[in-house]
């Protein structure tokens, strides 16, 4: 009985674990007036900083067999200069980012989703998944843009035997998708195939007919809000959230803040007011709320590349607090944060991650300059 009790107990660490540890949550709250997205990442606590990117820079792909291989390699590449600037939020080092905000309001951010495949196609080069976060912030200032280019735009390379995620892209005229790879293609719910401003960890098709289900979206089955608190019970907890707003008894930004503590307060927390211009951000080692105002961030191409740490304790506007991020402040992210996100016992120790620190070193020589 003792072992069968082990077992069991064991069982539920290993099978619900996984589950909450690698889920996140992002959502548009708008209004004639308003319009925000906000972003929960439950991970772990982890080491990042927040970059500013310049417009103007010119860059080259990155692919996971880049990132790793000793020597140059014999793969297709591609090229391009940075239209816009933006802020990102990044675990992994320079150009690498979970999610950000470019300067004229769109938002990007990846979110695990189990059902990920690669998306084929011979004519583009592989990128890192995180550089191809940076990619669409660099070139493309709407949605519309966004996703007219996928098939244009270099092909998304995960972490090796890892499952992949969906993304959640918006923009400052209310717009939102979400880009999911199933069966090898892309798959993108927009306009009236979105009619729920929200992305969770399942596909989205998905949680829209599970939700759709509840007596508050017309179906039949009674919902509670107090009593629907289980981790796959957060886009109906968001959703009634999201169309129960009322805008006379909160501000738009402090809503977002409380429909992130109650979908499930993520280690890093964002809302970004992408009509303002004005990014808000706290992680649970930095608690308290910090702004950044875009409108009086530098891109321009001969100013420094800035960064800040995510975990900082400083609070309020930290527009100016923004300091040079040099090659070996950014090798100090990439040691901490890879190690993190790459969730394997083996590769801190690996010639892998010897190879990623002396590549992605010089690529930052290269590019930031």
């Amino acid at each position: 009985m003792k072992v069968f009790r082990k077992n069991i107990f064991l069982f539920l660490i290993l099978f619900f674990l996984p589950l909450k540890t690698i889920a996140c949550s992002a959502f548009m709250l708008k209004g004639k007036d308003y319009c925000l997205v906000g972003f929960n990442e439950n991970w772990k606590t982890m080491p990042g900083m927040v970059v500013i990117n310049k417009r103007g820079i010119s860059k080259h792909n990155l692919s996971w067999n880049h990132l790793v291989s000793k020597n140059p390699i014999n793969e297709k590449t591609t090229n391009w200069v940075s239209k816009y600037g933006s802020v990102s939020f990044n675990l992994l080092g320079y150009d690498l980012p979970c999610y950000g905000v470019n300067e004229k309001g769109l938002f990007l951010v990846e979110l695990y989703l189990e059902k990920t495949s690669p998306v084929k196609n011979p004519s583009q080069a592989n990128m890192f998944w995180g550089q191809w976060i940076q990619y669409q912030l660099d070139n493309f200032s709407t949605v519309d843009e966004l996703v007219k280019n996928l098939d244009n735009a270099p092909v998304i390379d995960w972490w090796p035997s890892a499952a992949g995620s969906h993304f959640f892209a918006s923009d400052a005229d209310g717009n939102t998708a979400a880009i999911e790879l199933i069966g090898g293609k892309f798959k993108i719910s927009r306009n009236e195939s979105m009619p729920i401003p929200l992305l969770c960890n399942e596909e989205y098709s998905q949680e829209l007919a599970t939700v759709n289900q509840y007596d508050f979206r017309g179906g039949t089955k009674p919902f509670s809000f107090e009593t629907a608190t289980k981790w796959e019970d957060r886009f109906p907890r968001a959703t009634y959230m999201l169309e129960n707003y009322n805008v006379s008894k909160k501000s738009p930004l402090e809503y977002s803040w409380e429909i992130l503590d109650n979908i499930y307060s993520g280690e890093w927390q964002m809302v970004a007011d992408i009509k303002n211009k004005k990014i808000y951000f706290r992680s649970n080692v930095g608690k308290e709320i910090k702004s950044i105002d875009l409108a009086k961030i530098d891109f321009n191409p001969k100013s420094e590349t800035k960064y800040i740490d995510i975990n900082s304790s400083l609070k309020g506007d930290v527009t100016k607090s923004f300091s040079k991020l040099t090659p070996e402040i950014n090798l100090d992210y990439i040691l901490k944060g890879f190690p993190v996100g790459y969730d394997n016992k083996e590769f801190p120790a690996s010639e892998e991650f010897i190879f990623i620190q002396k590549n992605l070193n010089s690529y930052f020589k290269r590019e930031s300059k």
